[in-house]
C-alpha cells in the first residue's frame, strides 16, 4: 500500500542509492524534488496538479518521512545537511544524489516516451536541476528557488565544465528559474549567473535560461508561498506548466 494516497509506489535504485518514488498520472514524464521540509502535502498537491493537467509525476523522497508536516522537517534541517548526499557549502560541487537523479530521468524518458522529461527543484533542491541538465533526455527543467550553496549569492552547486556542457547542448534544452525578489535565500546574483553562463544553442531561438522573478518577500514559489505569489501578479504554476508544454508538448 502505497505511503502517498493516489499514488503508486516504489522502489528505485542506481549508483548505490536506493529511495521511494511515487508516480500518479499519464502523459509524459515530470519528476518533481520535495523542497527542504520534505514530502509535505502541500507538494503532493503540487503534484496533483501537474498530473490532472496531463503529465505523469514521479516524486522520489530524498529524505524524511512521506507526508511529514513542515515543522518536523524544518527541526530535522540540521541531520538532512550533513548527509554526504547533500553539498551545501562549497560553490562549484555536485552533490551526489544527483547521478541516480540522472538515471531516473532516463527510466522515466524510457516508460512514458516522448521528446524528453521534465524536472522540478525546489529550494535545497532546487540547484539539483543543473547537474541533471547532463541527462540528454532532460529537456525541461525547473529551478524554483535554488538555495545552494548557502552564504555564496553567486553560487552555484554544479561544477563549472558541467554547466559548460549544458550551455553546450545541441538540442533545445530550457531552463526555468523561478524566485521572489527580496528572498535572501535565493539571490538575484544566482540567476544572473545562470543567465550569463548558459547559452541557446546555434541557430536556436530557444533560450537556455528564462527566469521569473515574483514581486514581495517569500520563499516557496510553487507550495507554501504559491497563494503570495498569485497575489504579487505572478502565477508561478501556470509558468512551469507553460514551460513543460512547451519543451515536451511542443505546444504553447
Amino acid at each position: 500500500m502505497s505511503a502517498v494516497k493516489g499514488f503508486s509506489e516504489e522502489l528505485f535504485t542506481a549508483s548505490d542509492h536506493t529511495f521511494p518514488i511515487f508516480r500518479k498520472g499519464g502523459g509524459y514524464g515530470v519528476i518533481l524534488l520535495h523542497e527542504l521540509p520534505g514530502l509535505t502535502s502541500e507538494t503532493v498537491e503540487f503534484a496533483e496538479w501537474l498530473a490532472d493537467r496531463g503529465f505523469h509525476v514521479v516524486m522520489p523522497l530524498l529524505f524524511g518521512r512521506p507526508l511529514q508536516s513542515v515543522t518536523l522537517g524544518l527541526l530535522k534541517a540540521p541531520f538532512v545537511c550533513i548527509r554526504k548526499e547533500f553539498n551545501i557549502l562549497a560553490a562549484g560541487k555536485s552533490s551526489s544524489i544527483t547521478v541516480p537523479l540522472r538515471a531516473l530521468c532516463r527510466k522515466i524518458h524510457a516508460e512514458c516516451g516522448g521528446p524528453g522529461v521534465g524536472a522540478i527543484g525546489m529550494c535545497y533542491t532546487g540547484g539539483f536541476v543543473l547537474a541533471m541538465m547532463l541527462e540528454a533526455s532532460l529537456l525541461a527543467p525547473v529551478a524554483a528557488q535554488p538555495s545552494l550553496p548557502f552564504f555564496q549569492p553567486e553560487g552555484l552547486d554544479i561544477e563549472p565544465e558541467v554547466l559548460a556542457f549544458a550551455s553546450s547542448r545541441k538540442d533545445t534544452m530550457s531552463l526555468l528559474g523561478l524566485r521572489f525578489e527580496d528572498d535572501a535565500h535565493c539571490p538575484a546574483a544566482r540567476f544572473r549567473r545562470l543567465e550569463a553562463s548558459l547559452q541557446s544553442a546555434p541557430g536556436s531561438s530557444v533560450p537556455r535560461f528564462h527566469s521569473v522573478t515574483v514581486p514581495g518577500k517569500a520563499h516557496s514559489t510553487l507550495t507554501l508561498d504559491y497563494p503570495t505569489a498569485l497575489k504579487g501578479g505572478v502565477d508561478t504554476r501556470k509558468a512551469v506548466l507553460q514551460h513543460l508544454r512547451k519543451q515536451l508538448l511542443r505546444s504553447p
